[in-house]
């Protein structure tokens, strides 16, 4: 699934870049229109000749709810292990996802029946929940395919729900949906999943569902369950990396070196239907003036300023260039139409000095 992308893959995009905006040495000036399209479309070109692709993909198809959030999935666990798209927005980081459970636990009959001639069965779900992120909400849906009959017999009927380890039954009703023969209840647990996620959270949120069925007849099929969550990372990690970035972008002295940034937003580009996280990044570069002994990436450096100095401009002074780098990784559908992972080495600058 995935494919690494290095720098030197990017090195024509990163000079239109540099080339779209002010000089080396001029003061900061406020970006125009024109250059903001051309930076637009560097990026555009770059990506997708980098991905291998002349034109951008029209998915005929999108990807099934499991399968988006099987790949969400590899996606946040990418992220994590190497470190990219630290940079982008706190608004990225907010998402919406439905989480399946690996598997649906068909548990052992309890005593107890339902009062119509039925008896409930119980399920175990099991959902994990990256624990650095913040729930803001969870809903659990329970869908129910009726093969013979209509659901009407099942609407007015009730869920049964115990989340975690507490001993609290909860119930939601059946309702109907626009699908033939299928039935839903939801129910919100977020105040359950969240006292969970502050004492239990390195492991499984365990929910267990009660459904109603018949003691004659072939066996029924189990129902879909799924959690829908509402997450966001959480304020503290946003607080360090933002006065992380704060430090590192000090352009405070006009003119000079010093890491410059603009937001690229993928809606701005039209890239929604294909491109899924992230939804907008913030490209770094590195501009400005290096004077002697001005961040100097080495002793070389000086040398080579001071020589600059000596010759009166015979010999080349150092230039503003990146120090370090992050990674980027892209979700996005591919010319099949396959949903995939593509991290872009050394994509995003993280600082700058003179060489």
């Amino acid at each position: 699934m995935l494919s690494s992308l290095t720098t030197s893959q990017l090195a024509p995009c990163l000079l239109l870049v540099l080339l779209s905006w002010p000089g080396e040495g001029r003061p900061d000036t406020p970006v125009t229109d024109a250059q903001r399209k051309e930076l637009l479309e560097a990026v555009k070109a770059e990506i997708l000749s980098s991905l291998g692709m002349e034109q951008q993909p029209s998915p005929a198809q999108k990807a099934s709810e499991e399968e988006l959030q099987r790949v969400y999935q590899s996606y946040w666990e990418t992220l994590g292990e190497m470190g990219g798209n630290s940079s982008q927005r706190l608004a990225e980081a907010e998402q919406r996802s439905r989480l399946h459970p690996g598997r649906l636990i068909t548990l052992p009959r309890r005593g107890g029946g339902t009062g119509s001639g039925g008896r409930l069965q119980w399920y175990r779900a099991v959902f994990h929940i990256r624990a650095e992120l913040t729930l803001a909400r969870a809903e659990l849906k329970v869908s129910r395919r009726i093969l013979n009959g209509t659901t009407s017999a099942l609407v007015g009927g009730e869920v049964q729900f115990k989340v975690g380890r507490r001993k609290r039954v909860k119930s939601a009703a059946w309702t109907d949906t626009n699908l033939a023969g299928t039935a839903e209840a939801r129910l919100d647990i977020s105040s359950e999943a969240r006292k969970w996620m502050r004492s239990d959270g390195r492991r499984g949120l365990v929910v267990d569902v009660g459904v109603a069925v018949e003691d004659k007849g072939p066996p029924e099929a189990a129902p879909a369950v799924s959690l829908e969550l509402e997450l966001s990372k959480s304020r503290e990690t946003y607080r360090v990396r933002a006065a992380r970035s704060v430090k590192e972008d000090d352009c405070s002295e006009p003119g000079l070196c010093c890491r410059k940034s603009i937001s690229v937003s993928f809606k701005d580009i039209g890239w929604t239907d294909w491109v899924v996280a992230p939804a907008e990044y913030t490209m770094h570069f590195c501009d400005g003036a290096c004077p002697h002994n001005y961040r100097p990436a080495s002793m070389h450096t000086q040398v080579k300023s001071r020589l600059h100095q000596v010759t009166k401009g015979g010999s080349p002074r150092p230039c503003c260039v990146p120090a370090a780098y992050e990674p980027m990784v892209l979700m996005h559908y591919d010319s099949r139409g396959r949903l995939k992972l593509t991290p872009f080495e050394d994509m995003i600058v993280s600082k700058c000095h003179c060489a």
